[in-house]
Parts: structure tokens; C-alpha cells; sequence
């Protein structure tokens, strides 16, 4: 199974904000990132 994990970052009632998403492969062994792009930490 494949799920995507969204974040939303902005204040409540702005008109402005970020969406990040990662893909993730759900397996028997454990999840795997599928999303290989790297977010710039000092964004974060």
C-alpha cells in the first residue's frame, strides 16, 4: 500500500502557507520512503 502524508504549515485564516508530501510504501518489513527529494532544513 501506498500512502501520502501531507503537512500543512500556516496560520488559521491566512491567505499564504506551505504543503509538503511524502510518499511512503507500506511493506511487511517496514515503511519505505518513496519520496527522495530532500526538504532545506533551514525552511523546516
Amino acid at each position: 500500500m501506498v500512502v501520502s502524508v501531507e503537512f500543512y504549515a500556516g496560520k488559521v485564516g491566512e491567505q499564504d502557507g506551505v504543503k509538503l508530501e511524502d510518499e511512503v510504501l507500506i511493506t511487511a518489513e517496514g515503511p519505505v520512503m518513496l519520496s527522495l527529494y530532500p526538504y532545506e532544513d533551514r525552511l523546516l
